[in-house]
């Protein structure tokens, strides 16, 4: 009986037989009826398909039930809990629906969980895949909205916005016209403007809303550098400062030497740039933690450092040396670059071909580059590779102590060691490749993660300690910053999470450095206070990039009492934005509209009543309105604009 039981159930149905079919087309017909004994289950004794489909069709439950009945055995369990449950329209499935086979990892499908155990109860309503998530993205939606309506209000002039105006509050902050996070915000206003340049609220909100969450930050000092005008001004005499200098070396020489180039970019995208800084320039060894870092990325810490050391820099008598583990003591040194660059030749997601991993590469810097200006400088290839000969002896040498992977192609790894060292780049697209360093390998112009930040710590820690030569050791007790030079002038400095620069003069000291950038470098850390532990006891004097403190309310009051005292609009903008109370009053009631009367600010006057609402009718503890206060002052202008208001009241 139990023979005759299992015989009849291992028999394949036509429905079944068309879904083997369909899902192993490759399979005759005799491999289609053989029964599959590791997904088969037994349910009451009776051997029952593991594949069978989640709402059977009632010809297959008829067939079934004809042949269990043919055998006079007896029928198990009825599932009508299981099978009575109509099947639901593919419109109204709802997201999560188990109704649809799964994808395993090799490309098969995975074939469905027993009915008992995939059965779900049927939703009551349920939800469309088209309204998952629409309530949040129409609540954000009108948020930003808001906020720029908030910010329209700021800037407006008698129900209009001058767009150079506007703008010239954004590129202040430190953001570049060419920025692809607002790039094209500004490209649409300037299509819509009026002729006068200027737009009204809807024009403004149609161009700012998606952009309004940057424009903000940047607006309420929100940036690693708030103060980004001091900056910009410190920065431009260390500058100076550095171009006036002058070595021997450099009055006989000329031409090149003469050049110096500086671009710095911040973590938060805000750029300066000065000197020569568009001229192009070849990376050379500045391309060796470049490499490391993308061999972390593909292949992990631990599978690079078997081949390579962690050791800071040592000027040994012989290049020919290794560790007492056989390796190279640096992967910033040539052997270590050498070694590096074959790794490469194991990381399979570079592509195959030899064409392809210099590519991979370039692509890398390209995108933590932002993708502006990288590309291979074939003549300085050309010349590396005739004066290769050092390269050949230190990579035989190698080869001899058995320090290369099995299976690597040894002149394939020279040359792309040497293309990625013909890489020219702008100090621009240099320093942003710097702050995507400083970002945790994270590109802030793009938002695209080129690098994990595992990889990124590992290659500014190989920075840090045997970046910059013999000089790495005092380049790091004055800095604490990780960098690299190289023999063409170029020098790559991050400070980590606040900003990275480049900079460039084919003028060298003995260490192999360049001079100037050293010294621009460590008047620059210095000047800002941005070593790792310069910790001091009063607050630092141009930036604070730490934290965000939170201004207590009697500091809020303060600040924009004197904003209206020095007449500061740009100040009292931020304040405004960032939710500053503009009637807020001290302990006189006296608001910031009482001091900008007094001293006669009419364009204080004017922002205040205009832009943000304040009230021109409060008084001071004395029963003084601000008209009265720009009587008392004898500011006749600003007594007749607070006199036209209050006859004529604005409305926001």
């Amino acid at each position: 009986m139990m023979g005759t039981v299992s015989d009849r159930s291992f028999q394949r149905t036509p429905s079944l037989r068309r879904k083997w079919r369909k899902r192993y087309g490759g399979l005759d017909g005799n491999k289609l009826l053989e029964p599959n004994k590791e997904e088969d289950m037994r349910e009451n004794d009776v051997m029952t398909e593991a594949h069978e489909e989640r709402n059977p069709s009632p010809v297959k439950g008829a067939e079934s039930q004809d042949t269990a009945s043919s055998g006079n055995v007896p029928r198990p369990m009825p599932r009508n809990s299981f099978q009575s449950q109509s099947q639901r329209p593919v419109n109204l499935v709802s997201p999560g629906s188990t109704g649809l086979p799964s994808l395993v990892s090799n490309g098969a499908l995975k074939p469905p969980l027993p009915q008992a155990e995939q059965e779900r109860p049927v939703a009551t309503s349920p939800q469309p895949w088209l309204s998952v998530g629409r309530t949040e993205t129409t609540h954000g939606h009108s948020k930003r909205r808001a906020a720029a309506d908030v910010l329209f209000d700021s800037f407006a002039s008698d129900g209009r916005v001058s767009m150079n105006q506007f703008f010239e509050t954004v590129w202040s902050s430190g953001l570049h016209r060419s920025d692809p996070r607002i790039k094209d915000c500004y490209f649409h206003m300037r299509k819509l403007q009026d002729e006068d340049g200027t737009v009204d609220r809807n024009t403004f909100q149609r161009c700012v809303t998606g952009f309004v969450s940057l424009i903000l930050k940047a607006l309420q000092g929100r940036f690693v550098i708030p103060d980004f005008a001091t900056f910009t001004d410190e920065t431009q005499k260390l500058f100076m400062k550095c171009k006036q200098l002058s070595s021997v070396k450099q009055e006989k020489d000329s031409g090149d030497s003469a050049k110096w180039g500086v671009s710095v970019c911040t973590v938060d995208g805000q750029r300066l740039s000065l000197g020569d800084c568009a001229e192009s320039c070849v990376l050379e060894e500045v391309s060796w933690p470049l490499v490391y870092g993308i061999a972390i990325d593909q292949l992990g810490v631990d599978n690079v450092h078997r081949y390579v050391g962690m050791e800071e820099f040592s000027k040994y008598d012989s290049p020919f040396t290794l560790t007492k583990q056989g390796v190279p003591h640096s992967p910033l040194i040539e052997t270590g670059a050498i070694i590096t660059a074959s790794l490469l030749q194991l990381a399979a997601s570079l592509g195959a071909e030899e064409e392809e991993k210099y590519e991979s590469v370039l692509n890398a810097v390209k995108r933590l580059c932002n993708k502006e200006h990288a590309n291979l400088n074939c003549t300085s290839y050309q010349s590396l590779r005739k004066d290769s000969i050092r390269l050949h002896a230190l990579s035989f040498y190698l080869q001899e102590k058995k320090c290369f992977p099995e299976t690597v192609d040894i002149n394939a790894t020279l040359d792309l060691m040497l293309q990625c060292a013909s890489t020219e780049v702008t100090c621009e697209s240099g320093a942003a490749m710097a702050a995507s360093l400083a970002n945790g390998g994270l590109c802030p112009l793009s938002g695209d993660q080129v690098l994990s930040p595992s990889a990124t710590k590992s290659m500014l820690s190989m920075m840090q300690v045997a970046g910059m030569n013999e000089y790495s050791r005092i380049f790091n007790f004055k800095t604490s910053a990780p960098a690299k030079s190289s023999k063409s002038g170029v020098m790559l400095a991050v400070v980590p999470g606040v900003l990275g620069l480049l900079c460039w003069s084919p003028d060298l000291d003995s260490f192999g450095n360049c001079w100037k950038a050293v010294h621009f470098c460590e008047e620059l850390i210095s000047t800002f206070q941005l070593h790792s532990f310069d910790i001091r006891t009063p607050f630092r004097q141009v930036l604070t990039y730490r934290q965000w403190k939170a201004e207590s309310e009697g500091y809020q009051i303060m600040n924009i009492l004197l904003a209206a005292f020095k007449g500061d609009i740009q100040s009292l903008r931020r304040y405004f934005l960032s939710g500053a109370d503009v009637n807020a009053v001290d302990y006189d009631g006296r608001s910031a509209l009482h001091v900008a009367a007094s001293e006669g600010h009419c364009e204080v006057i004017r922002f205040l009543v205009e832009n943000t609402g304040t009230n021109y009718s409060l008084k001071d503890r004395w029963g003084n309105t601000p008209m009265q206060e720009a009587m008392r002052h004898s500011h006749g202008p600003a007594a007749q604009l607070l006199r036209k208001y209050e006859e004529q009241p604005v409305t926001l």
